[in-house]
């Protein structure tokens, strides 16, 4: 596979090759690369057509539905940087994202049309709005409407407010001429150091992991293979490994809007789940299904974890449930940041070692760096800041250069990216993480920043002190615990109203579990917050 292309080039190279294999599976409804490849050229007409073109950005919130690959296939056709963004993102955060990218045109399902129509209030906005279910029959159609009858009213399709499937055009859209390592693609995280940051990712990133499948899956023929894709695209795990990764072979996705476990064991007993990545929630949720325990998990091939910390007994209860049955699949543990795309190491079915995230990918390179002298790596084995580097690094984080600066260092001869994360390396070259030193906390799979709650909060003048903290959670992998206290004489929120507000200023995923309220927080000898302490409570 060629890396100094665009994805677009990577994907019509596959469809060029294997025009009649299934390429996207949904609802129960295949879609093949023919078929495939002509929504995405002709969608890319479409965007022509609107004058969006090359180096323009657009902004794609979407659940991985069919439409959702075809807007970003064809985007990347015509140049266009896609921007990537949670279709769950407050309208709030939404308008903040698409000022700092100088995106003018949201794409999102039409149920969603009420969450974002506030974005019409910037000038020269405009919402593309999906009927996820328009490539399906009149039933599901019907269906559709009826279920979203409230969801899909109060709107008028107009020139600020498009219908997504109007913008298939008859002609020949031309794909662009683009630097494949320029910036292509925007994805929000918490950075290396846990402030929210939006990162710069190159087609010669993306196409250089989704080039490691075939060394990965131990195999090169995906033939009727289908990889659950239900981690999202805005997640980079989920769009390179979950999405782009298996197109560029020849393989299926299996698309998953939410992750449902009933539909995913009926998916694993219909032979149309053979490879898994997921958060430990996924897994969790499948070892709770009374029907997982079958002879069908012989059905899959591979399952890959990782996005948060991997408790050793549920990869032990996996891996009991595959031995019973007589599956070769074990739950695999990799490691990565969205700065190097994602995953940098992995344990494989061929090189595995427990308690470790395997050996670095071939062409990448991790190194573990000496906290007490940050010029040099530290010594074999000894514990350090994980170190990544190679073709999958970011260009940067958008209009941030300090930031970029910091966290992208030259050691010895070679530039790597600072994790923020905490482990070694063994004399074998197996990486072990240890744990977090930046303040993220993931629940389920998704980042939550401590430092954004904390700053919306403190920013009331009711607030007198804030602090976030990630508690371990067995169904979501973590959860946010909230410790506040308020200033003497202001009347204090209640838990509603604070879940309320996090929910529509930050994230869903924000929202504390937990809520403690005291006088005063505990405070270190300095007079810092002591969340040790906090910990403890």
């Amino acid at each position: 596979m060629k890396y100094n292309q665009s994805l677009y080039q990577s994907f019509n190279d596959t469809a060029k090759k294997y025009p009649e294999r299934n390429a996207l599976l949904f609802m129960g409804k295949y879609i093949t690369y023919k078929l495939f490849k002509a929504k995405v050229d002709a969608l890319a007409s479409g965007f022509t057509d609107l004058k969006i073109t090359k180096g323009d950005t657009v902004t794609l919130a979407m659940p991985n539905v069919f439409e959702a690959l075809f807007a970003f296939y064809a985007l990347n056709k015509i140049g266009v940087i896609c921007h990537m963004v949670h279709p769950l993102t407050p309208v709030i955060q939404m308008n903040k994202f698409m000022k700092q990218t100088k995106s003018n045109h949201l794409i999102i399902v039409n149920t969603f049309y009420n969450h974002f129509k506030n974005v019409l209030e910037e000038e020269n906005t405009k919402l593309i709005l999906v009927n996820p279910v328009e490539e399906f029959g009149l039933i599901k159609k019907i269906g559709y409407k009826v279920i979203n009858r409230k969801k899909l009213s109060g709107f008028e399709y107009s020139e600020r407010i498009l219908k997504f499937s109007d913008l298939y055009k008859e002609g020949k859209s031309i794909a662009a001429k683009v630097d494949p390592k320029k910036t292509a693609f925007l994805l929000h995280s918490g950075g290396t150091s846990g402030t929210p940051k939006t990162i710069q990712l190159s087609n010669y990133a993306v196409n250089f992991l989704a080039s490691e499948v075939p060394f990965i899956m131990g195999g090169n023929e995906f033939e009727d293979k289908h990889m659950l894709a239900v981690l999202p695209m805005f997640h980079g795990f989920g769009l390179c490994m979950g999405i782009h990764g298996m197109l560029i072979v020849g393989g299926v996705d299996t698309l998953m809007p939410k992750f449902n476990a009933d539909e995913a064991v009926k998916l694993i007993k219909n032979n149309q789940i053979n490879y898994i990545i997921g958060v430990p929630s996924l897994y969790e949720a499948l070892l709770r299904h009374k029907q997982f325990r079958s002879p069908d998990v012989r059905n899959i091939k591979q399952a890959y974890i990782g996005g948060d910390y991997v408790a050793q007994d549920l990869k032990n209860r996996f891996d009991e449930v595959m031995e019973y049955y007589y599956s070769k699949a074990r739950m695999l543990e990799g490691y990565g940041l969205t700065e190097v795309v994602t995953v940098s190491c992995v344990n494989t079915l061929n090189d595995s070692l427990e308690n470790s995230v395997g050996k670095p990918l071939p062409g990448i390179d991790m190194a573990i760096l000496n906290i007490e002298n940050e010029k040099e790596f530290a010594k074999v084995g000894a514990d350090g800041e994980i170190l990544v580097s190679g073709p999958t690094m970011m260009n940067g984080y958008l209009d941030d250069l300090e930031a970029t600066a910091s966290t992208i260092i030259t050691v010895g001869d070679k530039k790597w990216v600072r994790t923020g994360d905490l482990g070694n390396i063994d004399v074998l070259g197996y990486v072990h993480f240890k744990q977090r030193l930046k303040r993220i906390i993931k629940v389920n799979g998704m980042p939550v920043l401590p430092s954004e709650i904390e700053n919306f909060l403190m920013s009331f003048e009711e607030v007198k002190e804030v602090s976030a903290l990630g508690k371990a959670d067995p169904l979501k992998g973590s959860i946010v615990k909230l410790f506040i206290a308020y200033n003497s004489g202001k009347k204090p929120f209640t838990e509603a109203e604070i879940k309320d507000m996090i929910k529509k200023n930050i994230s869903v995923y924000a929202v504390p579990s937990q809520i403690v309220v005291l006088e005063e927080l505990p405070k270190t000898i300095i007079g810092k917050t002591n969340v040790i302490e906090l910990d403890k409570m």
